[in-house]
């Protein structure tokens, strides 16, 4: 490479690289490059590591022989010592550039595809694969882009609203929203990365980051509204879309609703999704013992409950001898949460099922009453 790749990255972190070891380094990174397939993750939030760890554990598990590029700046933690015994994993010691906050997908995916990579594979930080998943998109035409589908539950569903607020033409319609959580991309999807690369740098987009959720516009929301505001326009509606759906493919956990109970239910009769995602909070947090995620109200309770039947908390067992890292946070236990693992007979669908069944029941009240006070307003 003419920028020295990883090699150089790491003389800039202050590591003392021999012409030799650079030159090594980057053999590697060629004969990797052959195997036609990547995963990629960034983190720059130190309470995000541990699920760093936790992802290159799984791929180190399931996906030995994949190359992996970590995106993390240097910092005061232990984890480029760490990170040294996977000879799979890449650190970069730096964000991508270009990128601010969680907006960095498409900055970080296109140099990995510009190293020569058939496809390379995003995913988040707080993810757990339970198997090769390399099979799932080695088999996909390079026209395929594949993303995660956002729980159903969530509100705002749909592209259309948000290709109409960025003024682009709408080409096609999902009804559904997708979830960057997981984005496969090739080189056939370059135009695509570049368009999502210049939304992401809008100077509207960048001032609305600043903001809470709250403030900001359903389109300006983060990096998958603007993704789900290209793949619904016409510029690029010609693009094979393959959805890893939720519930199935993928279960975004920790939440109510994320993982819902008819989704519980069928789940009994499907194979473990391959990714687990920590989206709803992170069990490293809820069972930290700090003030903020040990409050005694009635919330907090539910929402630690939901963590500790969560199947991605159960899947991050399996690898806290590896973690090295204080991992007392695994030994939450709690009589409500055994029971439900065993009133569930351990199964990854069904720990969590009666919590799920109750926050649906509770929600179909909530959007009743709304609907009833709506119906006297207008009257």
């Amino acid at each position: 490479d003419e920028d020295g790749g990883p090699a150089k990255q790491c003389l800039c972190s202050g590591l003392s690289l021999t012409s030799a070891s650079i030159a090594k380094i980057n053999g590697a990174i060629k004969r990797m490059s052959a195997n036609g397939i990547a995963f990629c993750l960034a983190e720059d939030r130190a309470e995000g590591e541990t699920g760093l760890r936790l992802a290159i554990l799984s791929f180190s598990k399931h996906c030995p022989d994949t190359p992996v590029y970590v995106y993390k700046p240097s910092s005061a933690s232990s984890f480029g010592q760490w990170v040294r015994q996977f000879p799979q994993v890449t650190w970069i010691p730096h964000t991508p550039v270009g990128a601010h906050s969680w907006n960095c997908k498409p900055q970080a995916l296109k140099p990995l595809l510009a190293k020569g990579y058939r496809e390379v594979v995003w995913f988040d930080s707080d993810m757990i694969i339970t198997r090769n998943c390399r099979p799932l998109f080695e088999s996909m035409d390079e026209r395929v882009l594949a993303v995660a589908q956002e729980p159903a539950s969530l509100p705002y569903k749909g592209t259309s609203m948000r290709t109409r607020a960025w003024n682009l033409e709408v080409g096609r319609s999902l009804p559904f929203t997708l979830n960057s959580s997981i984005v496969r991309v090739t080189r056939h999807h370059l135009p695509f990365l570049e368009r999502w690369t210049q939304c992401l740098a809008d100077p509207q987009y960048v001032s609305y980051q600043s903001k809470s959720l709250e403030e900001r516009p359903i389109h300006m929301a983060g990096d998958q509204d603007v993704l789900n505001a290209l793949v619904g326009a016409a510029q690029f509606a010609d693009i094979a879309l393959h959805v890893i759906r939720s519930g199935v493919d993928i279960i975004h956990t920790g939440g109510a609703l994320g993982y819902s109970w008819t989704e519980r239910l069928r789940g009994v009769f499907l194979p473990k999704p391959a990714f687990l995602h920590a989206t709803a909070g992170k069990p490293w947090l809820w069972f930290s013992g700090e003030p903020y995620w040990s409050q005694r109200t009635f919330f907090s309770w539910y929402r630690r409950l939901l963590q500790e039947t969560s199947p991605y908390f159960i899947e991050s067992w399996r690898y806290r001898s590896q973690l090295d890292q204080d991992s007392a946070w695994m030994d939450r236990r709690t009589a409500t949460g055994t029971l439900l693992r065993l009133l569930g007979f351990g199964h990854f669908a069904l720990r969590g099922l009666p919590l799920a069944m109750a926050a649906s029941a509770i929600d179909g009240v909530k959007k009743m009453s709304r609907a009833i006070q709506r119906l006297g307003a207008s009257k």
